[in-house]
């Protein structure tokens, strides 16, 4: 004979409006947590967009002047020497677009605040040479070249003589000053140049022989006459994409015309293999 089951064995099950209840519960933390902490996952923090900007890409001038403000007061204490490194990345190129745009409205305050900001990276790491380099940039758009301005590009070289990302930027800002390099440091900055060209960022080389100044150019050949005539080849096509051309010793006619596809070819091929 069969038995019913009897109310003990059963599965207890919620009511329906427990059940739905619980459901909205549920749905409120979650609008609660995305309010909270969705911002800092979904939105670019500094990092994120620092690596976007090196990479190229572009952002409104006044959003980046306010992610890379300045520290405040109660968060002085806290030394989060990547964070104020972006920081200082990003406030380095809106400095730069206030130049570029002739933006007076901003331009003296953009340029204080790299000062500021390479100030505070330097509290938490002396030897930090990104943080000298902005000083160097800060002084030479406030008070000019001078020993002040050099001695800091000379603590920038003496702290990171070889990191390529600060080279890369390096490079750029001081080679367009030209004669007016001190002696002891044309050797360093002409360094940062032969080594991004050993390291084949030949489109990297091509932008910092362009914004060099006119001296500082036939300087720069010449450190490129060591190499072999296919890595010259392949920098020579990156200079005409900048719209320039080469007269030099060591980039003769042949280079720039009938034998510089052959060399690039190989040089390309050479490049992908590695």
């Amino acid at each position: 004979m069969s038995r019913q089951p009897d109310a003990a064995g059963r599965s207890p099950r919620l009511p329906g409006r427990i059940l739905v209840a619980f459901r909205l519960v549920l749905a409120a933390v979650g609008i609660w947590w995305v309010a909270q902490v969705g911002s800092t996952i979904f939105e670019p923090n500094l990092r994120q967009v620092a690596e976007r900007l090196g990479r190229g890409e572009t952002y409104d001038t006044e959003g980046l002047r306010s992610m890379a403000s300045p520290v405040r007061a109660g968060e002085a204490r806290l030394c989060d020497v990547k964070g104020r490194r972006n920081a200082l990345l990003i406030q380095l190129r809106v400095a730069s677009s206030s130049i570029e745009k002739a933006d007076l409205s901003h331009l003296d305050q953009d340029v204080g605040d790299v000062a500021g900001l390479s100030k505070e990276l330097l509290v938490c790491s002396p030897s930090d040479g990104f943080a000298w380099l902005g000083l160097y940039w800060a002084e030479i758009h406030s008070g000019g070249a001078g020993p002040k301005a050099w001695s800091y590009l000379a603590q920038s070289y003496r702290f990171a003589p070889h990191e390529a990302w600060i080279q890369l930027i390096r490079a750029t800002l001081v080679l367009r000053s030209g004669p007016a390099i001190p002696d002891a440091l044309r050797p360093s900055a002409v360094a940062d140049f032969d080594d991004i060209f050993r390291a084949r960022l030949y489109p990297s080389a091509a932008v910092i022989y362009k914004s060099s100044s006119a001296r500082m150019r036939t300087v720069l050949l010449d450190q490129t006459c060591g190499y072999p005539s296919e890595p010259r080849a392949v920098f020579l096509h990156y200079v005409k994409e900048q719209g320039l051309s080469i007269e030099h010793r060591c980039y003769p006619a042949r280079t720039n015309s009938s034998a510089q596809p052959n060399e690039l070819s190989r040089a390309r091929a050479d490049f992908r293999q590695e």
